[in-house]
């Protein structure tokens, strides 16, 4: 269950990232030189690590999220 869980984060953070970063790349016109492109690629890694995480660790949130009432969160 662990090792289908990690391929599947793994699979849909790598094609997010791909679909983001590629848009990101094209359409960036603030961008001309290939250093600055490379900078923006430094985005595209921590928002693969993000998308990564977060869907490794989704149930968890979900859980959390559920049992926290708005009631609790307001006092």
């Amino acid at each position: 269950m662990v090792k289908k869980k990690l391929i599947s984060s793994f699979a849909v953070a790598f094609f997010s990232t791909i679909f983001v970063g590629g848009i990101f790349y094209l359409t960036d016109a603030r961008f001309k030189t290939t250093d600055d492109k490379m900078f923006s690629w430094g985005f595209v890694i921590i928002y693969f690590l993000a998308m990564f995480m977060s869907r490794l660790f989704i149930d968890k949130l979900m859980n959390f999220f559920r049992k926290t009432s708005r009631k609790d969160l307001i006092k």
